[in-house]
Formats: structure tokens, C-alpha cells, sequence
């Protein structure tokens, strides 16, 4: 996608709409296009907050808590808004875990004050709702007491945000490696590995290879994630 087509779906799918054509141009003044290769970091201003939509790909969003260790935060897919907070006490970064192309806006662009502004704080103020509730998902999954609870839980939101787009058999490609799965769930890898291994025997999931997936039963999947039925 070039920016044109990027800047367009990102009007499409996230601008408000009745947006003033004065604030959709400003904003474009100040979006840039980039393109990551699989693994490539996005170079950015650590002393700005940065919004980043992703037309196409999936990314991670990682907090450095030490010079040599990175805490996997969340993970992002086509269509996604992501917010990347200035460095403060921990540095963030944003990496591509396949091909991706995203748009970047400083987030001080949506908060500028003007005639035109309500819009604009409007979409700041939701796509900061968004991360919020990113994390409280995060925060709840950590909390599971069991290392089955947090996997299945994890493999259950993966699938609502992918399965809608799972290929005609019901299958989904996971973009992150059981290394990041277990960075981001405070789990060992062998331990997701063989909570994996685990629900596959339940007959709950199918896995193929490192990265295809397929849920087989989704209740059963969320019994041992600890969700609450959903009332009728």
C-alpha cells in the first residue's frame, strides 16, 4: 500500500466522521508512511507519544524494563491503532512480527486546540480508551492462576481478533513465536509449549506446524481459560 491507500483506510476505518477537510489535511501534514521487514523496529522519537495504524501486518508493543530485557505489552494487527508512550520510566517500541506498513502520527497532533479540534480529541481520547482496555484484557489474563487458564485465554483472544478472517477450513497463522507468547504471558516457553500440547490432547485446539492454529472448541476453551458462561 502507498500512503495515499494507507491514509485512506485509516479515514475509513478510524477518522470520525463530519471531520472538518481542514483537520483530515493537517493530519496528513503530519502522518508519515513507513514499511518494516519482518523483526525491524519502527524508529521513533522516544521523548513523543506516537499513535501508529496498521494497515498491514502484525506488531508488538514492548516495554523495556531493563537495558537487556523487553516485557512484551500487547499484540497488534491490520486495522489497529496503537498507542506508543514517550519514554518515561520504561522505554517502548513498536516491531514488526511480519511485514508490516503502517501510518505514524505524532499524538500531539491530535490534541492541538483549534476550531477544528473536538474531532481530533474525540479520536485521541477513544484510541486511548482502546489501549486502556488492551490492558486491562492483559492484566486479567496475568492474573489466571494457572498457566492452562493464562494460555487458553490467550488463545481465545488471538482467535476473536483473527478467526473472523480465518482461512476457509478455520484455520489462523499465530505472527508471534512461542517465545513471544511466553514474554507476554510471564510464562517459560517449554510451559506454553506444553500447555499447547495440553489443550490439543483436550481436543479444544489444532495445531499445525509452529504457527497454524485452530480452535475446535470454543466453549470447552473457555472452561479452561475460566471465563464465565455467557449468560442467555
Amino acid at each position: 500500500m502507498n500512503f495515499p491507500d494507507l491514509f485512506d483506510a485509516f479515514d475509513a476505518a478510524v477518522l470520525p466522521p463530519g471531520l472538518p477537510d481542514a483537520a483530515v489535511l493537517r493530519l496528513r501534514h503530519d502522518t508519515v508512511a513507513r514499511e518494516l521487514a519482518a523483526g525491524e523496529q519502527l524508529d521513533l522519537d522516544p521523548g513523543r507519544a506516537f499513535f501508529a495504524f496498521l494497515g498491514v501486518g502484525a506488531c508488538k508493543l514492548a516495554a523495556f524494563v531493563s537495558s537487556a530485557r523487553e516485557q512484551i505489552v500487547s499484540f497488534h494487527f491490520a486495522g489497529d491503532v496503537v498507542h506508543v508512550p514517550a519514554q518515561g520510566r520504561y522505554g517502548y517500541t513498536l516491531s514488526a512480527l511480519t511485514d508490516a506498513q503502517l501510518l505514524v502520527i505524532p499524538a500531539d497532533s491530535l490534541s492541538r486546540s483549534g476550531p477544528d479540534s473536538c474531532g481530533m480529541l474525540r479520536l485521541a481520547s477513544r484510541e486511548t480508551e482502546n489501549a486502556l482496555a488492551r490492558s486491562r484484557e492483559t492484566s486479567i489474563i496475568l492474573g489466571r492462576r494457572s498457566a492452562q487458564e493464562r494460555v487458553a485465554s490467550f488463545i481465545l483472544a488471538i482467535w476473536d481478533r483473527l478467526g473472523a478472517g480465518s482461512q476457509d477450513d478455520g484455520w489462523i497463522d499465530l505472527p508471534m513465536s512461542r517465545g513471544e507468547i511466553a514474554d507476554s504471558l510471564g510464562l517459560t516457553i517449554e510451559t506454553v509449549s506444553r500447555q499447547f500440547s495440553e489443550l490439543r490432547d483436550l481436543g479444544l485446539i489444532e495445531t499445525e506446524g509452529r504457527s497454524a492454529l485452530r480452535v475446535i472448541d470454543l466453549p470447552g476453551l473457555s472452561r479452561c481459560a475460566g471465563q464465565l458462561p455467557v449468560a442467555a
